[in-house]
């Protein structure tokens, strides 16, 4: 055998302690690929020591720790891709790949089955890489991927069992006619094939951690709304993409009634239900429709491009009615709540601000009309005035009279 197992040894060794540093993560199946890269590395070592030393008892540690290790890479995708298979499968695979690879190379060395093997491993190797890849990026064929992905592994390991054995190499000196082709291919497959897989698992395993932060941040912890910084750059996004295509937009901006009055009465653990039920109530009757995120305390931001003021303002009526007829049940306590809104569209050299700022305006307008209902905004010039207006109808909103409280409060007599 050539140096070129030493190089997937080395990088095996380097692959380790990034693998073994990701295994505390939330991702599932780390452990099993920190365990199969080891066991990689044991049996890449076990079969350059049995090529120098032409010794039987390291062929044998070779081949029991690199069926070992594909085992445990199976068991490592079972893990991260969430499969459902039973529990007999991945080590029946593994054992088929093993002994595919062992009798193969029990024959001639550049036999067809050696080159369809070895053919078959490079294509698993970078069907493997292309599957991690787009696993995520296209749900609809998760269950293709998954299945090219486990049957890649599984083929690769077969096609790496063959290719690192020592047993043919006798056979492959005495060969007269080599194909350059074939050669080349083996040495890729002893090169490239365990340190390209684990490699696909690390960049995997990265992009979803990077992926679960990015969620994190745009979401609000508590309800599940956009934060308002994704809100404010989604917002953004949409502007810009409606003034391009000279589309309407429209901007609500939505404020739980007496909320103040439902944390003195009930406390902030009832406050806070009340507002994940708003949120989720307001985000299931949208079905997807905007951008809905929370702006802070009670208040709510829905972005909805292609709207007019007229489908904006019936889209309104229609979240207050549906907040109205979908109160908070507590223990034996129905908690009912109401919503003000208020309505912005965006007229032609507009920014973004300005439409939030009428909002805010058209919303301090509903509460003070008795809540329970929406305003459209009167279209103003946005102005320092205007922006103190808003500024001061917010901190107004902050102080709720307590006298309106109990009627917007029901109980449940215990049965």
């Amino acid at each position: 055998m050539s140096f070129l197992p030493a190089i997937s040894l080395l990088a095996l060794l380097m692959m380790l302690p990034m693998l073994l540093a990701q295994r505390q993560s939330t991702v599932a199946g780390m452990q099993f690929f920190c365990v199969g890269c080891a066991l990689s590395a044991v049996a890449i070592a076990s079969m350059m020591v049995a090529d120098m030393l032409r010794a039987f008892l390291p062929v044998v540690l070779g081949y029991a720790a690199l069926i070992s290790a594909c085992l445990f890479i199976l068991l490592g995708f079972r893990g991260l891709l969430a499969l459902s298979v039973p529990a007999f499968l991945l080590p029946a695979l593994a054992l088929a790949a093993g002994i595919v690879g062992l009798v193969v190379s029990l024959n001639d060395y550049s036999s067809l089955g050696a080159r369809l093997l070895i053919a078959v491993g490079l294509a698993a190797a970078l069907l493997l890489v292309a599957g991690l890849a787009v696993v995520n990026r296209w749900p609809k064929a998760r269950r293709a991927c998954h299945a090219l992905t486990v049957s890649s592994a599984a083929l690769g390991c077969a096609a790496l069992v063959y290719a690192l054995s020592p047993l043919h190499q006798e056979m492959g000196a005495s060969a007269s006619h080599r194909a350059v082709a074939f050669e080349f291919a083996v040495a890729a497959m002893r090169v490239a094939f365990l340190p390209i897989l684990f490699l696909a698992v690390i960049f995997t395993v990265q992009s979803r951690i990077i992926a679960g932060l990015r969620t994190t941040i745009a979401r609000d912890g508590l309800t599940g709304a956009l934060s308002r910084t994704a809100l404010i750059e989604a917002g953004e996004r949409i502007f810009a993409d409606c003034r391009a295509r000279h589309r309407p937009l429209a901007f609500l901006l939505l404020d739980l009634d007496y909320f103040k009055q439902i944390n003195d009465h009930y406390g902030h653990a009832c406050g806070d239900i009340a507002l994940k039920h708003f949120a989720e109530t307001v985000s299931d009757f949208l079905g997807g429709r905007g951008a809905f995120g929370r702006i802070g305390g009670e208040e709510f931001g829905l972005i909805l491009p292609d709207h007019t003021e007229e489908q904006a303002t019936a889209l309104a009526e229609a979240i207050c009615r549906t907040v109205r007829e979908t109160p908070v049940t507590r223990v034996h306590q129905r908690i009912r709540l109401t919503v003000s809104i208020g309505i912005a569209t965006a007229a032609p050299g507009d920014t973004i601000t300005e439409v939030m700022i009428r909002a805010d305006l058209a919303l301090y307008d509903s509460k003070a009309d008795g809540r329970d209902r929406c305003t459209i905004a009167k279209q103003r010039q946005i102005d320092a005035s205007a922006r103190a207006l808003a500024a001061a109808a917010a901190q107004l909103r902050q102080s709720e009279p307590e006298e309106a409280a109990p009627r917007r409060v029901t109980r449940r007599h215990r049965s």
